[in-house]
């Protein structure tokens, strides 16, 4: 499987891919994006190049301090603390990458992060178009 997350903070969403480590831990990975929640287009492709960066099998990392702040600095908050308070967040997952599936989240706070709501799930087939507006449709309905 493949993932990425999109977090939506101040109309701005920034994208990232995640991938698997040895020890089965997700982990944020390059590319980290910023794009405009109005480009659907935009949206869509800077999902499927998260997507497509994402591996399984990566090393384990040593210390999980400063993974996030790549995301912090294009978003211009010091803390991921401030960057929680007005995010919503959904994840992207595909196994065949054509059929994206996005799961909204529910915004839990600094401490426990963001919750899947997998009832509320959104699936994109199709263009980079059809995936941002998915991905708008899935942070709608994030909590």
């Amino acid at each position: 499987m493949k993932a990425a997350t999109i977090y939506e903070r101040k109309g701005k969403l920034y994208v990232h891919s995640s991938s698997k480590t040895t020890a089965g831990v997700w982990v944020i990975n390059p590319p980290i994006l910023a794009v405009e929640k109005e480009d659907a287009g935009g949206v869509g492709r800077a999902v499927r190049e998260c997507l497509a960066a994402s591996r399984e099998g990566v090393p384990h990392p040593k210390a999980f301090t400063n993974l996030f702040d790549p995301v912090l600095d294009l978003a211009g908050v010091k803390s991921f603390g401030t960057f929680v308070k007005l995010a919503k967040c959904v994840e992207a997952e595909t196994s065949d990458d054509a059929t994206v599936t996005l799961i909204p989240t529910r915004n839990e706070g600094v401490e426990d992060g963001f919750t899947p709501l997998p009832t509320k799930t959104e699936t994109a087939l199709g263009s980079d178009e059809a995936l941002g507006s998915a991905a708008a449709a899935a942070l709608a309905m994030s909590e």
